[in-house]
């Protein structure tokens, strides 16, 4: 199983949209506690990238980058 993988099957803190291209994540809310959850996943996405896949698109939602 690929980290993206792993990530989509146990992680928290988001909503993935996936196909055959690839996937896409958000926030599972606009509540600063959802918020602040998804930041945290979308950093570890962005360290991580290369490992398996890559960022295409990078949507700045909110101050708390």
């Amino acid at each position: 199983m690929s980290y993206l993988d792993d990530l989509i099957e146990n992680g928290t803190g988001f909503r993935v949209r996936r196909s055959e291209s690839g996937a896409s994540f958000r926030p599972t809310g606009g509540s600063d506690a959802e918020m602040d959850a998804f930041q945290a996943v979308a950093r570890i996405l962005l360290r991580s990238e290369g490992d398996g896949y890559r960022v295409a698109n990078t949507h700045k939602i909110s101050d708390r980058a």
